[in-house]
């Protein structure tokens, strides 16, 4: 993700949505109406703010050159967190490239950890710092969901065994929707693309055993 002027609400690094649009290579607007579609996944307060009245008037008048900021009558400010469900729902190029980013932050910041825990240069403030930066980037990476890639890979996995079971049309129908089933049923999801990108290999082992 490109560099940006991140600003501070509240003792957290925050971004505008105008912000993480220009870095995900996307406009405002489908921002906006990305998180309206998902709002259930987002949390005031650890993925945004949404600031009104005193609070919006304030950051205003520090931002008097915004042009975007003229007629805003609720502005939302999304947290580090909040970038990421953005670039984890988003299908621009840009956006990928910023979730593979947080991916290899993770796994950098997991060897810092282990490399500076064993020498007392770092202090314990600084510690508990990254300690709280991998929880977080642990918990985004757990909790993503297939992209359009994976479900096309699972959905062929399915028909594969489909295949495999009959050859008769009219049972085959019927044996899609016992797979889809079933899969929702042991991974507690209303549809298959629910399904965690860390059980997408458990799912694609489960297809091709299902009816054994």
């Amino acid at each position: 993700m490109q560099e940006l002027q991140v600003l501070e609400h509240l003792d957290k690094r925050v971004l505008t949505t105008q912000q993480i649009a220009e870095a995900f290579g996307t406009k405002a607007k489908v921002i906006t109406r990305n998180f309206q579609r998902n709002n259930d996944h987002y949390e005031q307060g650890v993925h945004y703010f949404a600031l009104t009245g005193e609070f919006l008037k304030q950051f205003k008048g520090s931002r008097q050159d915004d042009v975007t900021l003229k007629f805003v009558s609720v502005l939302y400010l999304w947290t580090e967190q909040g970038a990421w469900l953005h670039a984890k729902s988003l299908n621009s190029d840009k956006a990928w490239q910023a979730y593979n980013m947080l991916i290899t932050n993770y796994y950098q910041i997991k060897k810092q950890i282990e490399e500076e825990s064993q020498t007392l240069a770092i202090s314990y403030k600084q510690f508990q710092q990254i300690e709280r930066r991998v929880e977080t980037l642990e918990q985004l990476v757990k909790n993503v969901t297939l992209h359009s890639g994976e479900q096309l890979r699972l959905r062929k996995a399915v028909g594969a065994r489909v295949c495999e079971l009959t050859d008769n049309q009219g049972a085959r129908q019927a044996l899609f929707r016992s797979i889809y089933a079933a899969l929702k049923e042991r991974y507690h999801v209303g549809s298959y693309r629910d399904i965690k990108q860390y059980q997408l290999q458990d799912a694609l082992r489960f297809v091709e055993k299902w009816g054994k």
